[in-house]
């Protein structure tokens, strides 16, 4: 059962890193595709826009990738490792530009 200070902590962890990495999303689905990277890339409508459903999916997953022990939130550590995931798609992004 999840308790409402549970609840409200998700929300505020979700809430941040939505707002934090929204440019990284955005970056991200210019770069190489999932099946070279293994990574989770945005799909994009025929004038180069992305659906919330689609970027809400992106950062679900990425979300998943670095909540290593799977208790739902993202601690220092995991913030850290995503922090430089999204420093690396950021550098592929550039040098495609």
């Amino acid at each position: 059962m999840i308790t409402r200070k549970n609840k409200i902590g998700r929300i505020i962890v979700g809430a941040i890193f939505l707002t934090t990495f929204s440019f990284t999303a955005i970056s991200y689905a210019a770069s190489e595709n999932s099946e070279e990277n293994g990574a989770s890339v945005m799909k994009r409508d025929q004038v180069g826009r992305v659906s919330e459903q689609e970027f809400i999916k992106h950062h679900q997953w990425m979300f998943e990738q670095n909540d290593t022990n799977q208790d739902g939130f993202l601690d220092i550590d995991e913030m850290k490792n995503l922090h430089k995931m999204a420093k690396k798609m950021h550098e592929r992004f550039e040098l495609q530009n």
